[in-house]
């Protein structure tokens, strides 16, 4: 059964990387995914040592784990032909094509972030990304306004 969930875990992380190298423009790692991703990783791997049979699967299906929730934080981003977002109730990134995106509005914050608001798949969905990329983020989507 370990090995299945851990093959199911390797699928999704591929997908989700495979989705990520094709952004031209990916989101920005807040800390608070930092934050995330540091207390899980702590929280999996006490429950891994105390709980676990210890065997070296175990720990591989809790390192995978990490990978995966990191796959999930950082693949989200801008391509040429559409967003990859993350849906929120499954753990693999999701393309959206331009054709399909409703409506899309842009903040700029103080706190030097572009914030992108996307109407798609009948839900609201919100991208942050560094300042520094307004200029190539606005030449992307500037056929979709």
């Amino acid at each position: 059964m370990k090995f299945f969930v851990f093959i199911l875990f390797l699928v999704n992380i591929f997908y989700n990387f495979s989705l990520k190298r094709k952004n031209l423009v990916p989101v920005k790692f807040e800390r608070k995914f930092l934050f995330i991703l540091v207390i899980f990783t702590l929280i999996v791997f006490f429950m891994t040592f105390k709980f676990s049979s210890k065997s070296i699967l175990d720990f591989i299906l809790a390192f995978s784990s990490l990978v995966l929730l990191f796959s999930i934080i950082s693949s989200p981003g801008i391509r040429d032909d559409g967003f990859n977002i993350f849906m929120g109730s499954t753990t693999i990134i999701k393309f959206a094509p331009f054709d399909r995106i409703k409506n899309i509005k842009i903040n700029y914050s103080d706190d030097k972030k572009t914030i992108l608001s996307l109407d798609v798949f009948s839900n609201s969905y919100k991208l942050t990304f560094d300042v520094k990329d307004k200029n190539k983020i606005e030449n992307l989507i500037a056929n979709f306004l």
